[in-house]
Protein backbone atom coordinates (compact mmCIF):
# COMPACT_ATOMS: atom_id res chain seq x y z
CA UNK A 1 0.00 0.00 0.00
CA UNK A 2 2.78 1.99 0.96
CA UNK A 3 4.41 1.95 -2.49
CA UNK A 4 1.23 2.26 -4.16
CA UNK A 5 0.95 5.95 -2.24
CA UNK A 6 4.50 6.74 -3.25
CA UNK A 7 3.85 5.59 -6.93
CA UNK A 8 1.21 7.94 -7.06
CA UNK A 9 3.29 10.72 -5.78
CA UNK A 10 5.58 9.98 -8.58
CA UNK A 11 8.23 8.94 -6.05
CA UNK A 12 9.49 5.26 -7.04
CA UNK A 13 8.40 5.83 -10.67
CA UNK A 14 11.53 5.64 -12.89
CA UNK A 15 12.61 8.97 -14.20
CA UNK A 16 12.52 9.23 -17.82
CA UNK A 17 16.35 10.34 -19.69
CA UNK A 18 14.79 14.01 -19.74
CA UNK A 19 13.86 14.05 -16.40
CA UNK A 20 17.48 12.98 -15.21
CA UNK A 21 19.22 15.90 -17.91
CA UNK A 22 17.24 18.47 -15.89
CA UNK A 23 17.69 17.15 -12.85
CA UNK A 24 21.27 17.26 -13.14
CA UNK A 25 21.87 20.22 -14.85
CA UNK A 26 19.50 22.64 -12.72
CA UNK A 27 21.38 20.96 -9.40
CA UNK A 28 24.88 21.64 -11.33
CA UNK A 29 23.40 25.04 -11.80
CA UNK A 30 22.58 26.02 -7.91
CA UNK A 31 25.57 24.56 -6.82
CA UNK A 32 27.56 26.67 -8.92
CA UNK A 33 25.69 29.93 -8.46
CA UNK A 34 25.96 29.13 -4.67
CA UNK A 35 29.72 28.64 -5.05
CA UNK A 36 29.52 32.20 -7.16
CA UNK A 37 27.79 33.89 -4.15
CA UNK A 38 29.77 32.59 -1.77
CA UNK A 39 26.73 31.59 0.57
CA UNK A 40 24.98 28.41 1.38
CA UNK A 41 21.79 30.11 0.57
CA UNK A 42 21.26 28.80 -3.14
CA UNK A 43 21.60 25.05 -2.15
CA UNK A 44 17.74 25.76 -0.24
CA UNK A 45 16.66 25.35 -3.90
CA UNK A 46 18.26 21.50 -4.15
CA UNK A 47 15.31 19.72 -2.40
CA UNK A 48 12.56 21.62 -4.66
CA UNK A 49 14.85 21.00 -8.07
CA UNK A 50 15.04 16.88 -6.89
CA UNK A 51 11.39 17.01 -6.17
CA UNK A 52 9.83 18.15 -9.53
CA UNK A 53 11.98 16.06 -11.41
CA UNK A 54 11.68 13.05 -9.16
CA UNK A 55 10.22 12.56 -5.97
CA UNK A 56 7.32 14.96 -6.89
CA UNK A 57 6.04 15.74 -3.14
CA UNK A 58 4.80 18.91 -4.27
CA UNK A 59 1.72 18.98 -6.69
CA UNK A 60 3.56 22.02 -8.26
CA UNK A 61 0.95 21.81 -11.40
CA UNK A 62 -2.46 21.01 -9.26
CA UNK A 63 -4.43 23.83 -11.16
CA UNK A 64 -4.44 21.48 -14.52
CA UNK A 65 -6.39 19.24 -12.41
CA UNK A 66 -9.40 22.04 -12.11
CA UNK A 67 -12.68 20.96 -13.63
CA UNK A 68 -13.78 24.51 -14.26
CA UNK A 69 -12.10 25.78 -17.55
CA UNK A 70 -12.36 29.28 -16.83
CA UNK A 71 -10.55 28.87 -13.57
CA UNK A 72 -7.85 26.41 -15.09
CA UNK A 73 -6.67 28.86 -17.91
CA UNK A 74 -6.78 31.76 -14.78
CA UNK A 75 -4.39 29.75 -13.35
CA UNK A 76 -2.29 28.33 -16.18
CA UNK A 77 -1.49 32.44 -16.66
CA UNK A 78 -1.20 32.69 -12.82
CA UNK A 79 1.37 30.15 -13.00
CA UNK A 80 3.02 32.02 -16.00
CA UNK A 81 3.33 35.16 -14.65
CA UNK A 82 4.88 33.79 -11.54
CA UNK A 83 7.53 31.83 -13.56
CA UNK A 84 8.13 34.82 -15.88
CA UNK A 85 8.45 37.41 -12.48
CA UNK A 86 11.09 35.08 -11.52
CA UNK A 87 12.90 34.55 -14.15
CA UNK A 88 13.45 37.97 -15.11
CA UNK A 89 14.10 38.96 -11.04
CA UNK A 90 17.22 36.23 -11.46
CA UNK A 91 18.39 37.98 -14.89
CA UNK A 92 17.99 41.54 -13.86
CA UNK A 93 19.97 41.24 -10.40
CA UNK A 94 22.52 38.99 -11.35
CA UNK A 95 23.63 39.38 -14.78
CA UNK A 96 21.95 41.57 -17.34
CA UNK A 97 19.66 44.76 -16.98
CA UNK A 98 18.07 47.45 -19.62
CA UNK A 99 18.59 51.30 -19.30
CA UNK A 100 16.94 53.90 -21.01
CA UNK A 101 19.69 56.81 -21.57
CA UNK A 102 17.00 59.81 -20.14
CA UNK A 103 19.39 62.57 -20.82
CA UNK A 104 21.71 64.31 -23.19
CA UNK A 105 24.93 64.16 -20.62
CA UNK A 106 26.77 61.81 -22.29
CA UNK A 107 26.20 63.48 -25.79
CA UNK A 108 27.68 62.05 -28.41
CA UNK A 109 28.66 58.65 -26.92
CA UNK A 110 25.57 57.95 -25.65
CA UNK A 111 22.13 59.63 -27.56
CA UNK A 112 19.00 60.55 -25.43
CA UNK A 113 16.87 57.83 -26.36
CA UNK A 114 19.05 54.71 -26.64
CA UNK A 115 18.26 51.82 -24.48
CA UNK A 116 21.45 49.52 -23.37
CA UNK A 117 21.65 45.96 -22.30
CA UNK A 118 23.68 46.73 -18.91
CA UNK A 119 26.48 43.91 -17.84
CA UNK A 120 25.91 42.88 -14.49
CA UNK A 121 28.91 40.35 -14.33
CA UNK A 122 31.57 42.90 -15.30
CA UNK A 123 31.64 44.10 -12.06
CA UNK A 124 30.57 41.46 -10.55
CA UNK A 125 26.60 41.55 -9.43
CA UNK A 126 25.82 42.83 -6.14
CA UNK A 127 23.48 40.41 -3.87
CA UNK A 128 20.57 42.25 -3.65
CA UNK A 129 20.27 45.07 -0.97
CA UNK A 130 16.30 45.18 -1.05
CA UNK A 131 15.62 41.38 -2.41
CA UNK A 132 11.71 41.50 -2.48
CA UNK A 133 11.56 43.66 -4.85
CA UNK A 134 9.48 43.74 -8.58
CA UNK A 135 11.70 43.47 -11.22
CA UNK A 136 11.62 46.20 -14.41
CA UNK A 137 10.12 49.00 -12.10
CA UNK A 138 13.19 50.90 -10.09
CA UNK A 139 11.34 51.58 -7.40
CA UNK A 140 7.29 53.12 -8.73
CA UNK A 141 5.09 51.08 -10.49
CA UNK A 142 3.36 53.55 -13.12
CA UNK A 143 0.16 54.71 -13.22
CA UNK A 144 -0.28 52.53 -9.33
CA UNK A 145 2.12 55.31 -7.82
CA UNK A 146 3.58 52.98 -5.78
CA UNK A 147 6.57 51.27 -4.49
CA UNK A 148 7.60 48.52 -6.89
CA UNK A 149 9.08 47.21 -3.44
CA UNK A 150 9.42 46.14 0.25
CA UNK A 151 11.37 48.18 2.08
CA UNK A 152 12.60 45.26 4.76
CA UNK A 153 14.03 43.10 4.75
CA UNK A 154 17.74 45.28 3.81
CA UNK A 155 20.66 42.85 3.02
CA UNK A 156 24.09 44.34 3.97
CA UNK A 157 26.28 45.06 0.85
CA UNK A 158 28.00 42.95 -0.98
CA UNK A 159 29.36 42.00 -4.17
CA UNK A 160 29.84 39.03 -5.95
CA UNK A 161 32.94 38.26 -8.03
CA UNK A 162 33.05 40.09 -11.38
CA UNK A 163 35.80 39.93 -14.64
CA UNK A 164 37.43 42.89 -13.82
CA UNK A 165 37.11 46.03 -11.71
CA UNK A 166 36.26 50.13 -12.49
CA UNK A 167 38.31 51.77 -14.96
CA UNK A 168 39.22 54.86 -15.70
CA UNK A 169 36.88 55.48 -19.35
CA UNK A 170 34.55 53.10 -18.40
CA UNK A 171 30.91 54.18 -19.25
CA UNK A 172 29.34 52.98 -15.61
CA UNK A 173 25.62 52.61 -14.73
CA UNK A 174 24.80 53.57 -10.89
CA UNK A 175 22.46 54.41 -8.50
CA UNK A 176 22.33 58.26 -8.00
CA UNK A 177 24.45 58.90 -4.55
CA UNK A 178 21.62 61.97 -3.78
CA UNK A 179 18.58 59.77 -4.35
CA UNK A 180 18.59 58.79 -0.96
CA UNK A 181 16.23 61.33 -0.09
CA UNK A 182 13.53 62.37 -2.33
CA UNK A 183 11.20 65.28 -2.19
CA UNK A 184 7.80 63.90 -3.32
CA UNK A 185 6.60 67.16 -4.75
CA UNK A 186 9.57 67.78 -7.02
CA UNK A 187 11.41 64.47 -7.24
CA UNK A 188 13.87 65.75 -9.96
CA UNK A 189 15.28 68.06 -7.94
CA UNK A 190 18.12 67.43 -5.32
CA UNK A 191 17.14 67.27 -1.89
CA UNK A 192 20.68 68.35 -0.75
CA UNK A 193 21.09 71.48 -3.21
CA UNK A 194 17.69 72.17 -2.11
CA UNK A 195 18.48 72.38 1.62
CA UNK A 196 21.82 74.15 1.12
CA UNK A 197 20.14 76.64 -1.20
CA UNK A 198 17.44 77.47 1.16
CA UNK A 199 18.92 76.95 4.90
CA UNK A 200 22.17 78.38 3.91
CA UNK A 201 21.38 81.26 1.55
CA UNK A 202 18.25 82.32 2.52
CA UNK A 203 18.50 80.98 6.63
CA UNK A 204 15.33 78.80 6.55
CA UNK A 205 15.11 76.79 9.72
CA UNK A 206 15.24 73.02 9.73
CA UNK A 207 11.30 73.08 10.51
CA UNK A 208 10.83 76.04 7.71
CA UNK A 209 12.32 74.21 5.01
CA UNK A 210 10.80 70.72 5.83
CA UNK A 211 7.54 73.14 5.35
CA UNK A 212 8.47 74.14 1.78
CA UNK A 213 9.69 70.92 0.39
CA UNK A 214 6.93 69.02 1.75
CA UNK A 215 6.81 65.20 2.04
CA UNK A 216 10.24 63.65 1.75
CA UNK A 217 10.92 59.74 0.79
CA UNK A 218 13.65 57.80 1.71
CA UNK A 219 15.00 54.81 -1.02
CA UNK A 220 17.48 52.22 -0.53
CA UNK A 221 20.76 52.25 -2.37
CA UNK A 222 19.96 49.79 -4.86
CA UNK A 223 16.16 51.77 -5.25
CA UNK A 224 17.40 54.78 -6.08
CA UNK A 225 17.62 56.40 -10.02
CA UNK A 226 20.13 54.76 -12.34
CA UNK A 227 22.31 56.83 -13.75
CA UNK A 228 25.11 56.54 -16.38
CA UNK A 229 28.75 58.48 -16.44
CA UNK A 230 32.25 58.28 -17.57
CA UNK A 231 34.30 57.12 -14.56
CA UNK A 232 37.12 59.38 -14.60
CA UNK A 233 38.62 59.24 -11.24
CA UNK A 234 39.62 55.95 -9.66
CA UNK A 235 39.65 55.29 -5.53
CA UNK A 236 43.09 56.99 -4.20
CA UNK A 237 43.73 59.25 -6.50
CA UNK A 238 43.55 62.95 -6.94
CA UNK A 239 41.51 64.83 -9.53
CA UNK A 240 42.00 68.65 -10.41
CA UNK A 241 40.40 70.69 -13.33
CA UNK A 242 41.78 73.34 -14.75
CA UNK A 243 40.49 75.52 -17.75
CA UNK A 244 38.51 72.74 -18.37
CA UNK A 245 41.44 69.72 -18.29
CA UNK A 246 41.04 67.07 -16.21
CA UNK A 247 44.37 65.95 -14.24
CA UNK A 248 44.82 62.82 -12.14
CA UNK A 249 47.97 62.94 -9.69
CA UNK A 250 49.24 65.80 -11.61
CA UNK A 251 48.94 64.17 -15.20
CA UNK A 252 46.13 65.66 -17.88
CA UNK A 253 44.19 62.70 -18.79
CA UNK A 254 43.01 61.65 -22.74
CA UNK A 255 39.41 63.62 -23.29
CA UNK A 256 36.86 61.46 -24.93
CA UNK A 257 36.26 61.53 -28.62
CA UNK A 258 32.88 63.00 -28.32
CA UNK A 259 33.38 65.65 -25.66
CA UNK A 260 30.95 68.71 -25.76
CA UNK A 261 30.94 72.18 -24.56
CA UNK A 262 28.96 75.13 -24.71
CA UNK A 263 29.31 77.40 -27.72
CA UNK A 264 28.52 81.14 -28.78
CA UNK A 265 27.14 81.06 -32.49
CA UNK A 266 27.14 84.69 -33.58
CA UNK A 267 25.49 85.22 -36.94
CA UNK A 268 27.11 87.77 -39.44
CA UNK A 269 23.66 89.66 -40.00
CA UNK A 270 20.12 90.17 -37.75
CA UNK A 271 18.13 88.11 -40.50
CA UNK A 272 20.10 84.89 -40.90
CA UNK A 273 18.04 82.46 -38.65
CA UNK A 274 19.77 79.16 -37.48
CA UNK A 275 16.73 76.57 -37.48
CA UNK A 276 15.61 73.78 -35.01
CA UNK A 277 15.87 71.87 -38.55
CA UNK A 278 19.75 72.83 -38.97
CA UNK A 279 20.86 72.02 -34.60
CA UNK A 280 18.63 68.83 -35.65
CA UNK A 281 20.72 67.89 -38.65
CA UNK A 282 24.37 67.68 -36.25
CA UNK A 283 22.17 65.72 -33.84
CA UNK A 284 22.01 68.84 -31.50
CA UNK A 285 17.92 68.63 -29.68
CA UNK A 286 16.17 71.63 -29.42
CA UNK A 287 13.38 70.23 -27.95
CA UNK A 288 10.84 72.85 -30.18
CA UNK A 289 10.25 74.32 -33.70
CA UNK A 290 11.95 76.89 -35.01
CA UNK A 291 13.79 78.72 -32.39
CA UNK A 292 12.69 77.76 -29.66
CA UNK A 293 15.26 76.43 -27.00
CA UNK A 294 16.07 73.22 -25.36
CA UNK A 295 18.75 72.51 -23.07
CA UNK A 296 21.44 71.86 -26.07
CA UNK A 297 20.66 75.06 -28.10
CA UNK A 298 19.61 78.38 -27.25
CA UNK A 299 18.87 81.59 -29.13
CA UNK A 300 19.98 84.70 -26.61
CA UNK A 301 17.82 87.37 -25.80
CA UNK A 302 18.63 90.60 -27.27
CA UNK A 303 19.22 92.66 -24.01
CA UNK A 304 21.11 89.52 -23.04
CA UNK A 305 23.32 90.20 -26.34
CA UNK A 306 24.25 93.26 -25.31
CA UNK A 307 26.10 92.78 -21.87
CA UNK A 308 27.66 90.07 -23.45
CA UNK A 309 29.14 91.75 -26.49
CA UNK A 310 31.90 93.23 -24.49
CA UNK A 311 32.86 89.56 -22.86
CA UNK A 312 32.84 87.53 -26.62
CA UNK A 313 34.02 90.59 -29.12
CA UNK A 314 31.04 90.76 -31.04
CA UNK A 315 29.98 94.01 -32.42
CA UNK A 316 26.86 95.08 -33.97
CA UNK A 317 25.82 94.38 -37.37
CA UNK A 318 27.61 97.52 -39.30
CA UNK A 319 24.42 98.28 -41.35
CA UNK A 320 21.36 97.82 -39.12
CA UNK A 321 23.30 98.62 -35.61
CA UNK A 322 21.50 95.91 -34.36
CA UNK A 323 23.43 93.00 -32.94
CA UNK A 324 22.72 89.71 -35.00
CA UNK A 325 21.57 86.30 -33.99
CA UNK A 326 23.70 84.82 -31.04
CA UNK A 327 23.02 81.05 -29.86
CA UNK A 328 23.91 79.71 -27.09
CA UNK A 329 24.91 75.71 -28.15
CA UNK A 330 26.70 72.53 -26.62
CA UNK A 331 29.13 71.43 -29.54
CA UNK A 332 32.05 69.16 -30.04
CA UNK A 333 35.39 70.73 -31.25
CA UNK A 334 34.56 69.06 -34.91
CA UNK A 335 30.94 70.40 -34.88
CA UNK A 336 31.78 73.55 -33.72
CA UNK A 337 34.69 73.94 -36.49
CA UNK A 338 31.84 72.80 -39.45
CA UNK A 339 29.16 75.30 -37.96
CA UNK A 340 31.93 78.26 -37.89
CA UNK A 341 32.29 77.06 -41.68
CA UNK A 342 28.41 78.44 -42.58
CA UNK A 343 28.14 81.74 -44.91
CA UNK A 344 26.08 83.03 -42.15
CA UNK A 345 27.73 82.11 -38.89
CA UNK A 346 30.28 85.39 -38.06
CA UNK A 347 32.15 83.64 -35.27
CA UNK A 348 31.91 80.29 -32.58
CA UNK A 349 33.01 80.84 -29.32
CA UNK A 350 33.89 78.86 -26.22
CA UNK A 351 31.85 79.80 -23.69
CA UNK A 352 33.91 82.19 -20.85
CA UNK A 353 34.81 80.40 -18.13
CA UNK A 354 33.14 83.32 -16.09
CA UNK A 355 29.97 82.31 -17.63
CA UNK A 356 30.48 79.11 -16.23
CA UNK A 357 27.93 78.34 -12.97
CA UNK A 358 29.36 78.42 -9.10
CA UNK A 359 26.54 77.46 -7.34
CA UNK A 360 25.62 73.40 -6.18
CA UNK A 361 29.35 72.74 -6.76
CA UNK A 362 30.41 70.49 -4.57
CA UNK A 363 31.04 70.47 -1.55
CA UNK A 364 29.01 73.34 -1.86
CA UNK A 365 30.96 74.69 1.69
CA UNK A 366 31.79 78.12 2.18
CA UNK A 367 35.66 76.50 2.20
CA UNK A 368 35.85 76.20 -1.58
CA UNK A 369 35.42 78.31 -4.44
CA UNK A 370 35.26 75.71 -6.96
CA UNK A 371 33.28 75.86 -10.58
CA UNK A 372 33.09 73.43 -13.32
CA UNK A 373 35.62 73.76 -14.68
CA UNK A 374 38.21 75.17 -12.64
CA UNK A 375 37.95 72.36 -9.89
CA UNK A 376 39.88 70.68 -6.77
CA UNK A 377 42.53 69.31 -6.31
CA UNK A 378 40.82 66.30 -4.64
CA UNK A 379 41.02 63.27 -3.30
CA UNK A 380 38.86 60.15 -3.94
CA UNK A 381 38.75 58.04 -1.12
CA UNK A 382 40.09 54.24 -0.88
CA UNK A 383 38.75 51.55 1.17
CA UNK A 384 41.57 51.31 4.00
CA UNK A 385 43.03 54.93 3.93
CA UNK A 386 43.02 57.20 6.76
CA UNK A 387 42.24 61.01 6.73
CA UNK A 388 42.13 63.81 9.60
CA UNK A 389 39.11 64.71 11.07
CA UNK A 390 39.15 68.30 10.40
CA UNK A 391 37.06 70.97 8.96
CA UNK A 392 38.02 71.06 5.48
CA UNK A 393 38.12 67.22 5.65
CA UNK A 394 34.45 66.98 7.05
CA UNK A 395 33.24 69.38 4.56
CA UNK A 396 34.33 66.94 1.63
CA UNK A 397 33.99 64.05 3.25
CA UNK A 398 31.16 64.07 5.47
CA UNK A 399 28.69 62.39 3.75
CA UNK A 400 31.02 59.57 2.90
CA UNK A 401 31.84 59.01 6.79
CA UNK A 402 27.67 59.22 7.28
CA UNK A 403 25.37 58.37 4.61
CA UNK A 404 27.36 56.16 2.91
CA UNK A 405 29.75 54.30 5.52
CA UNK A 406 26.54 54.31 8.23
CA UNK A 407 28.31 56.39 11.31
CA UNK A 408 27.38 59.44 13.21
CA UNK A 409 29.49 62.20 12.98
CA UNK A 410 29.07 65.29 15.37
CA UNK A 411 31.44 68.23 16.83
CA UNK A 412 32.06 67.89 20.00
CA UNK A 413 31.95 71.71 20.40
CA UNK A 414 35.95 71.78 21.06
CA UNK A 415 36.94 71.76 17.55
CA UNK A 416 36.97 68.68 17.56
CA UNK A 417 34.80 65.65 16.00
CA UNK A 418 32.82 62.43 17.96
CA UNK A 419 32.48 59.60 16.02
CA UNK A 420 30.09 57.13 16.87
CA UNK A 421 29.51 59.08 20.29
CA UNK A 422 33.57 58.37 20.15
CA UNK A 423 35.87 61.07 20.71
CA UNK A 424 38.14 60.71 17.02
CA UNK A 425 40.97 62.55 15.12
CA UNK A 426 41.07 60.20 12.17
CA UNK A 427 38.68 58.07 10.11
CA UNK A 428 39.41 55.13 7.88
CA UNK A 429 37.74 54.30 4.98
CA UNK A 430 35.56 51.19 4.35
CA UNK A 431 34.67 51.69 0.90
CA UNK A 432 36.39 52.73 -2.52
CA UNK A 433 34.67 55.61 -4.23
CA UNK A 434 34.63 56.63 -7.77
CA UNK A 435 34.75 59.93 -9.65
CA UNK A 436 31.83 60.55 -12.29
CA UNK A 437 31.38 62.87 -15.50
CA UNK A 438 29.75 63.10 -18.16
CA UNK A 439 30.87 63.89 -21.85
CA UNK A 440 28.63 66.85 -22.36
CA UNK A 441 31.20 69.04 -20.20
CA UNK A 442 28.69 71.77 -19.66
CA UNK A 443 25.41 70.45 -19.48
CA UNK A 444 25.99 67.32 -17.08
CA UNK A 445 25.05 67.30 -13.52
CA UNK A 446 27.42 64.68 -12.10
CA UNK A 447 30.14 64.20 -9.44
CA UNK A 448 31.03 67.92 -9.75
CA UNK A 449 27.74 68.45 -8.13
CA UNK A 450 26.99 65.59 -6.03
CA UNK A 451 30.55 64.08 -5.25
CA UNK A 452 31.81 60.50 -4.85
CA UNK A 453 29.81 57.31 -6.00
CA UNK A 454 30.40 54.50 -3.92
CA UNK A 455 31.27 51.00 -4.89
CA UNK A 456 28.07 50.11 -3.29
CA UNK A 457 26.23 51.92 -5.59
CA UNK A 458 27.75 50.44 -8.98
CA UNK A 459 25.11 48.50 -10.93
CA UNK A 460 27.29 47.61 -14.04
CA UNK A 461 28.93 48.72 -17.77
CA UNK A 462 26.62 49.11 -20.99
CA UNK A 463 27.20 46.15 -23.69
CA UNK A 464 25.24 47.31 -26.12
CA UNK A 465 22.42 49.69 -27.70
CA UNK A 466 19.44 47.20 -28.74
CA UNK A 467 17.11 50.20 -29.57
CA UNK A 468 17.50 53.60 -30.17
CA UNK A 469 14.79 56.04 -30.61
CA UNK A 470 14.86 59.58 -31.27
CA UNK A 471 13.35 61.46 -28.56
CA UNK A 472 12.16 64.50 -31.05
CA UNK A 473 11.01 63.05 -34.13
CA UNK A 474 9.83 59.22 -32.79
CA UNK A 475 11.71 57.98 -35.28
CA UNK A 476 14.46 54.38 -35.00
CA UNK A 477 17.66 55.06 -35.31
CA UNK A 478 18.69 51.80 -37.19
CA UNK A 479 22.60 53.00 -37.51
CA UNK A 480 22.72 52.38 -33.67
CA UNK A 481 20.75 48.77 -33.33
CA UNK A 482 23.28 46.39 -31.67
CA UNK A 483 26.13 48.66 -31.81
CA UNK A 484 28.45 47.53 -29.02
CA UNK A 485 29.39 51.04 -26.35
CA UNK A 486 32.75 50.91 -26.63
CA UNK A 487 32.33 51.29 -30.25
CA UNK A 488 30.28 54.20 -30.21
Amino acid sequence: MANKDNQEKGFGRPMTLGEKIKCVFWSIVVVLFAIWMSSGWPLVLLPFVVDAYWTHYIPWSWWRSIENRALREFMSWIDAIVFAILAVWVLQNFFFQNFQIPTTSLEKTMLAGDYLLVSKYDYGPRVPMTPLSLPIFQHTIPVLNCRSYIEHPQVEYRRMPGLREVQRGDIVVFNYPAGDSVMVNSPEDDYYQAKVALMSSRGYSQSQFEKVVGPVIVRPVDRRENYVKRCIGLPGETLQIVNRQVSIDGEPIENPAEMQHMYFVYTNSPKAVLTSSYWHSLGIYTKGNGTTLGADVMEIPAETVMRLAPMLGISPDSVSGQFNRLYRVNLTSAKAEKVAQRNDVASVTLEPLQLQRADGIFPQSRLFHWTQSNFGPLWIPKAGEIIELDEENVALYGRCITTYEGNTLTSDGNGGYLLNGQHASTYTFRMDYYWMMGDNRDNSLDSRFWGFVPEDHIVGTPLFVWISIDPETGEWRWDRLFKRVKGL
